[in-house]
């Protein structure tokens, strides 16, 4: 319950930070005040999700952070996500070190996304 409290707390305050910020100084950081809000409200856990599913297609932090855009449309995805039961369950998975198929990951709202990253990198 406290931890629920602290987040509450956490996001209040970011939440006014934000708001007293200039549209220079959003723009400075790349993103639109709704974007901002937007990424405040996020789950703590969203980001190292993506991460974490990123990993599977042989991507790393760095290759999503190369475009604001797309980085901010796989938290979104990953924020919205309709299957997360499964999610948590391939996440949490024994053998980590295990190959994946990506293809079998049909849960995962930003599968195309990341596949195409993939080969784009790749190729």
């Amino acid at each position: 319950m406290m931890e629920r409290f602290l987040r509450m707390f956490r996001l209040s305050r970011d939440m006014h930070e934000i708001e007293a910020m200039t549209d220079s100084d959003l723009a400075d950081l790349g993103v639109s005040r709704t974007e901002a809000l937007s990424l405040a409200a996020l789950p703590d856990d969203v980001p190292g999700r993506v991460a974490a599913m990123a990993r599977i297609y042989g991507l790393e932090v760095d290759d999503l952070l190369a475009d604001r855009r797309v980085w901010h449309e796989l938290l979104h995805g990953c924020n919205h996500c309709t299957d997360l039961a499964t999610c948590h369950r391939f996440m949490a998975r024994e053998d980590q070190e295990a190959p994946v198929d990506p293809a079998a990951l049909t849960f995962c709202p930003n599968r195309e996304t990341f596949a195409h990253l993939s080969q784009a990198l790749a190729g």
